[in-house]
């Protein structure tokens, strides 16, 4: 079995930032996805330079923080003052299609402007699978030629059509180990609790930080990042995970033509 662990909102704040570099330098995190709006983008990726076999993709925003592009090109996503309106997973969305591709686009090209060669793609509270964004997501997906991070459980059979049908290469992304989940009990029953075959490629997705301000004051899940980084550091859960025959890589190393 193939797996990536990826740290979500790189660029988000300094302890995650931190967080995030010390749990793939000193632990099993291997790939992240950045922030293109983030306020600590040029840190984290400053941070991240020095390793090359981080991997390192996008997390797409729509519903946190300021846009990329003004807010005279994008009225439908932001407010006034270009901060991006707040929206709920399981309500639906009425936006501009168009503006939504066009401000992702441009998180993209900010990041490889940057000198980013990104791995692969997701989005914040995972709204690029959203059914009313979908559509618009695996269109970026395949302008960009970048594998998506998919969660089968969050669509029905129209949704998983339109996936499979489209071109974009897809990995199972895993959304479990979170809030109470989070311990060395997660990894040492990992191949009995993902029933997977040998040859497929999972993602854990997390968020190992350090706490500080804007995580405590900005986010509810605050202490719980705090407790994966210390989880994700240990010489038990790497050692639990090769003992189950669990290849750790990134993105690239498990999926051709990522860029």
């Amino acid at each position: 079995m193939n797996l990536i662990v990826n740290g979500d909102d790189f660029g988000y704040s300094p302890g995650q930032n931190l967080g995030i570099i010390k749990a793939h330098v000193k632990g099993i995190l291997t790939s992240t996805t950045a922030m293109a709006n983030g306020e600590y983008l040029d840190e984290a990726l400053a941070l991240a330079a020095p390793h090359k076999n981080l991997g390192i993709g996008v997390h797409l925003i729509m519903d946190c923080g300021k846009s990329v592009l003004p807010a005279s090109e994008i009225p439908s996503l932001v407010d006034s003052g270009g901060q991006f309106r707040k929206h709920r997973e399981d309500l639906p969305i009425d936006i501009d299609q168009k503006e939504l591709f066009r401000e992702w686009s441009a998180q993209i090209d900010k990041l490889k402007d940057l000198g980013v060669s990104l791995t692969h793609m997701d989005g914040h509270h995972h709204m690029h699978l959203h059914p009313d964004l979908l559509e618009t997501a695996l269109c970026i997906a395949e302008k960009y030629q970048l594998p998506m991070r998919y969660l089968p459980f969050y669509h029905g059979d129209k949704e998983k059509k339109l996936v499979a049908d489209s071109s974009v290469r897809i990995f199972t992304g895993l959304t479990d180990f979170y809030k109470d989940s989070v311990s060395l009990e997660y990894f040492k029953d990992f191949r009995k609790n993902h029933s997977f075959s040998d040859e497929s490629v999972l993602e854990i997705m997390c968020h190992p930080a350090y706490l500080d301000d804007i995580i405590y004051e900005r986010s509810s899940y605050n202490i719980h990042r705090v407790k994966e980084l210390v989880i994700l550091t240990s010489d038990k859960a790497r050692d639990a995970l090769e003992a189950q025959g669990v290849t750790l890589g990134n993105v690239r190393d498990f999926i051709a033509s990522s860029r």
